[in-house]
């Protein structure tokens, strides 16, 4: 039986659905799994070593091969390639079936870059953060008690700094650069307490 109707976007069961659609789509490397799917988002990882083969293309060719086998078009131009290396490996790896090869790229919410530092994803939640502080400048002129700004600050900005810490929280030069910018907040009391 063919089916020539699909759920309505934005509706509750759509999410459901699509999850159930997915069920069977499962790619591997010798037995252990190389997919990980995130609601309508999917990464494969596959690790190359200099020993042995590289399995990158066969591996992404099983995913293609679903979509092939289940209708459904992936798109290379939303798809990146993040190569991280091992420190003075330097040796240069081929597209797989043409998707660009990224030197940062952003898994839910946390930006990866290829050198494993976390550079750019702390840049990218200070200017956010920032934003969240001209809403609180603004709302403190409007008269807004010291303990409601308080609130607000744990709110807005401590929660969208601390997101993804776990992954990021070992760099010092990383800490180093939050713990400034939590410091000048202070200095300009966003928040009562260090």
């Amino acid at each position: 039986m063919d089916v020539n109707k699909g759920t309505t976007q934005g509706s509750v069961s759509g999410p459901y659905l699509f999850n159930i659609f997915l069920n069977d789509l499962e790619v591997d490397i010798d037995g252990e799994n190389a997919l990980f799917k995130y609601a309508d988002d999917s990464n494969i990882i596959v690790p190359v070593w200099s020993e042995g083969p590289d399995t990158s293309t066969d591996t992404v060719g099983q995913f293609l091969s679903w979509s092939d086998d289940n209708f459904m078009t992936c798109n290379p131009g939303k798809c990146k390639e993040l190569i991280i290396r091992k420190k003075g490996y330097n040796d240069q790896l081929d597209n797989v079936y043409n998707i660009p090869q990224c030197k940062e790229l952003p898994i839910l919410g946390t930006t990866f870059q290829d050198n494993l530092k976390f550079t750019s994803h702390v840049r990218g939640k200070l200017v956010k953060a920032n934003k969240c502080l001209y809403v609180i400048r603004t709302l403190r002129a409007e008269g807004y008690s010291q303990c409601e700004i308080d609130y607000l600050f744990k709110t807005l900005v401590i929660s969208t700094i601390t997101f993804g810490l776990s992954v990021y929280g070992s760099s010092p030069a990383e800490l180093n650069t939050l713990q400034r910018f939590f410091d000048r907040c202070f200095k300009r009391k966003y928040i009562s307490e260090p």
